[in-house]
C-alpha cells in the first residue's frame, strides 16, 4: 500500500512538475520575438517545389548537355561533381548555376505574389539558395547535404517518398549509394 502510494506522489510530482515548466517556458518567449535568420525560420521545404519545376541541377545539367539524368546520376555516383560533369560536356558551370538560380528565384516569386513570403524573405532566401548551389555543384559528394533537413517529409529523410534512396536533394544529382 505504501509503495503504491509513493509511486502515485513522484507521479503526480513528476505530471505537475512538466506542465508549470512547459507553462513557465511558454511564458519566457517574447510574442514580439523575431527569428535571427528569417530563413530557417521560414519552413517552406522548398526542395519539392525545385524538383516539380525542373529545377534539380541533375535536370538542369541534362537540358543543356543532352545526357540522360540516369547518366548524369552515374557520373555522379562514381565521383564525379556537376562542374565536372558540365565542363566535361561543354557546359559552364556559371551557367548551370545561373539556370538552377533562376528556377528558384521564379519560384520564390511566385511565393511573394501569392503572400506566403515577403520580398525581404525572398531575397534571404535567394542569398541562402546562391551559396548553397554553388557548394553543391562543386562536390563530389552524394547524399543530402549536411544542411538538408531529415525526416519532414512523406517519405523520411529528405522528404522523398520511399526513403533516402534515389535522387534526393533538390540539386538531384544525390543520391545514396549503398554497399553490398
Amino acid at each position: 500500500m505504501k509503495r503504491s502510494k509513493s509511486i502515485a506522489l513522484v507521479a503526480v510530482g513528476l505530471i505537475a512538475g512538466l506542465m508549470l515548466g512547459s507553462v513557465g517556458f511558454a511564458y519566457a518567449a517574447p510574442a514580439d520575438a523575431q527569428p535571427a535568420n528569417p530563413v530557417l525560420a521560414g519552413g517552406l521545404h522548398m526542395g519539392q517545389s525545385i524538383r516539380d519545376a525542373g529545377g534539380r541541377m541533375v535536370d538542369i545539367l541534362a537540358t543543356m548537355t543532352g545526357l540522360s539524368t540516369e547518366d548524369i546520376q552515374a557520373e555522379r555516383a562514381s565521383g564525379s561533381s556537376i562542374s565536372d560533369i558540365a565542363e566535361a560536356n561543354g557546359v559552364d558551370t556559371d551557367a548551370v548555376v545561373a539556370k538552377a538560380l533562376e528556377a528558384r528565384k521564379t519560384l520564390l516569386d511566385g511565393k511573394v505574389k501569392d503572400g506566403t513570403l515577403t520580398q525581404d524573405q525572398a531575397d534571404a532566401y535567394l542569398v541562402q539558395m546562391a551559396d548553397r548551389v554553388a557548394e553543391r555543384v562543386t562536390t563530389d559528394e552524394v547524399g543530402p547535404p549536411s544542411w538538408a533537413g531529415k525526416g519532414r517529409g512523406a517519405g523520411g529523410r529528405g522528404g522523398m517518398v520511399g526513403g533516402a534512396g534515389g535522387a534526393g536533394g533538390a540539386c538531384g544529382g544525390c543520391a545514396v549509394v549503398t554497399e553490398q
